[in-house]
């Protein structure tokens, strides 16, 4: 799982930025109309998600060696997991956890489908 996990992390390096913002901007308006937010904990969800993009972005353009950006990232994504843990209720989560999951798999098809070309 840490290897899927890693090349997934890798691949999403090779991302133009402005691509990447893009697809963040859908997979965050996503999330939200799934997990059905509204008002504060909107808001909250929105600053949570715009906090650790910008985490992630950093440590993606930061130098270092491809596994310490990977342990990094791993970090990144437990902290806000945390956070998005105790914002959202428990259905909440299992749901965001789920839409995660689809995240990976549809970062990991993009990948195989570039290759492929």
């Amino acid at each position: 799982m840490k290897k899927i996990l890693f090349v997934m992390m890798l691949f999403s390096f090779a991302l133009g930025f402005s691509q990447e913002d893009e697809q963040y901007t859908q997979i965050l308006e996503k999330q939200i109309e799934t997990l059905q937010l509204t008002g504060e904990k909107k808001d909250a969800f929105i600053e949570i998600s715009d906090k650790y993009f910008e985490k992630v972005k950093a440590t993606q353009e930061s130098e270092g060696s491809r596994m310490s950006k990977f342990k990094e990232l791993k970090a990144i994504q437990d902290s806000k997991n945390e956070e998005m843990k105790a914002l959202l209720s428990e259905d909440e989560f299992k749901a965001f956890k789920e839409l995660q999951k689809e995240n990976r798999s549809a970062l990991k098809d993009r990948y195989k489908q570039k290759n492929k070309s």
